[in-house]
């Protein structure tokens, strides 16, 4: 009775992230209206009114008088990512997508990784268009304004599980209110990032769809090409810094809005490790490029953009990597796994942690020439931490970052036993590192035509490291071993 009374309590505050998702589909709604499309509009109907009966029935579950265990709220909040995906791929099956084509759109979409399986995406209803671009605006930021609100009563953040090294989540006293400010701003940057694109030539169709998936880091576009379609340098690079922006950690805009103070935005080591990291990377593409017969022009073209889109997790590409040498392409790899800063709406490892790692190292080092028993605090983000903090941190980073690489390695020797992917080898690993980075640039192994088991498991894959895979752990243990764990000491609440 205890566990029920508590997925009741869960379910609730659930219901209100059900309810608000519904309020969100308004908009392609209104764009259908506005168009007539009323064979796409019955469709989007369907998704909005599940999202809305789901999100009343949840908020009408009796009050429970026990607060849930902090391990339920957490599994329940990553299902929800499984039951949304499931919802949004609605619409997209009236153009003759399988559920299962479908639901990887979907997810792809909401968890901004960028890949698409679209047939003849030209010939789609705007409505459609809109839906599967708001769907990624959406998405970019969910999983922190929408895990924040439910873990505003369910205990989410006084565990500190998804709280970055930076602690970016705590903007202000109520967790709702962060939320909200965050929303605040992302609204602005979408603003902001639409006007500037405008200003490259797109109309304001082109421009909103394009500003969507870039300041969200999603990457999905509604031409069969991409950003080719366009042709537009000028546009290539407006794209450049909109994607960073996204990638970037929203406390850094936060700070700026309430306190002014461009000085300690300018100073934040976490911005600093994102333009060495984007020159770095965009200087060895070019490089490469050049060295491998393309001219300066085309190959800073690709070179720079690639990076950008690369490490912000967007995955907008302007080449088909062909001509890329297989030296480049495991180049790019490693970092569209990477990508931006956490509490910013990229995927990935996150810059943060890899800084961390390095931090890491070099306390080690210092320790061990100094002497082992030496005192040496660990610096961290320019101040010193106890050893203790300094173990904890440590451990968490590397936990993910194992996870991660763990799962690129179970994943990859799956496909790369079945023919389809074995015959290009360098290519299924790059969209595989970008399929777990929530990334969705494709050297072309990933696509409509691959086996459907594949397309299963590179659907888990974008669900699991989009929610840094400690979610779904607590998700599967909870499943099969049941939420109430134990410590040697007795029952323990975790």
């Amino acid at each position: 009775m205890g566990l029920i009374r508590e997925l009741a309590s869960v379910g609730r505050d659930l219901g209100a992230v059900f309810f608000l998702l519904g309020v969100a589909t308004l908009l392609p709604i209104v764009i259908g209206v506005y168009y007539q499309e009323w064979h796409a509009l019955g469709a989007i109907l369907q998704a909005t009114l599940l999202f809305f009966a789901i999100g009343i029935f949840l908020r009408f579950l009796p009050k429970g008088n026990k607060p849930a265990r902090n391990s339920l709220s957490i599994a329940a909040t990553a299902l929800i990512w499984v039951f949304v995906s499931s919802i949004g791929c609605i619409p997209f099956m009236i153009t003759g997508m399988s559920f299962l084509d479908a639901s990887f759109e979907s997810m792809s979409a909401w968890t901004g990784t960028g890949f698409t399986f679209a047939p003849h995406i030209e010939e789609w209803p705007r409505t459609l268009l809109v839906w599967r671009s708001f769907m990624q605006w959406v998405g970019g930021l969910g999983i922190i304004a929408f895990t924040l609100t439910v873990a505003s009563r369910s205990g989410l953040i006084t565990r500190g599980l998804y709280r970055s090294e930076g602690h970016s989540e705590a903007f202000m006293p109520s967790v709702i209110a962060t939320a909200f400010q965050m929303w605040k701003i992302y609204f602005v940057l979408t603003i902001i990032s639409v006007l500037a694109i405008m200003a490259t030539g797109l109309d304001m169709w082109d421009a909103v769809n394009v500003g969507f998936s870039a300041i969200s880091t999603g990457g999905l576009s509604i031409y069969a090409d991409g950003i080719s379609h366009f042709n537009n340098i000028g546009l290539e690079m407006v794209l450049i810094p909109i994607m960073l922006a996204g990638a970037l950690p929203f406390r850094l805009y936060y700070v700026l809005y309430t306190q002014g103070s461009l000085k300690d935005v300018l100073s934040d080591r976490i911005l600093h490790l994102m333009i060495a990291v984007f020159l770095f990377v965009s200087t060895v593409l070019t490089l490469d490029l050049y060295f491998s017969g393309f001219s300066l022009t085309e190959a800073a073209r690709e070179g720079l953009f690639m990076a950008g889109s690369g490490i912000s997790s967007t995955g907008f590409q302007n080449t088909t990597m062909a001509g890329w040498g297989a030296a480049t392409i495991l180049f790019l790899a490693v970092f569209v796994v990477i990508e931006g800063g956490t509490g910013s709406t990229s995927g990935g490892i996150k810059l943060d942690r890899i800084q961390v790692m390095f931090e890491a190292m070099i306390w080690w080092f210092r320790k061990t020439i100094v002497s082992p028993r030496a005192y040496i605090p660990m610096r961290h983000n320019g101040r010193s931490i106890a050893s203790k903090e300094a173990d904890m941190l440590i451990a968490k980073s590397l936990l993910l970052i194992l996870l991660y690489i763990l799962m690129i390695v179970v994943v990859l020797i799956i496909l790369l036993h079945d023919p389809y992917f074995s015959k290009d080898v360098i290519g299924t690993m790059y969209d595989v590192f970008s399929c777990v980075g929530n990334n969705g640039s494709t050297s072309g192994a990933i696509g409509p035509d691959m086996p459907e088991y594949a397309k299963v498991i590179l659907y888990l894959a974008m669900w699991i490291g989009r929610l840094e895979i400690i979610p779904v752990i607590i998700l599967i243990w909870g499943i099969f071993r049941g939420f109430e764990w134990h410590s040697r000491n007795g029952p323990s609440r975790k």
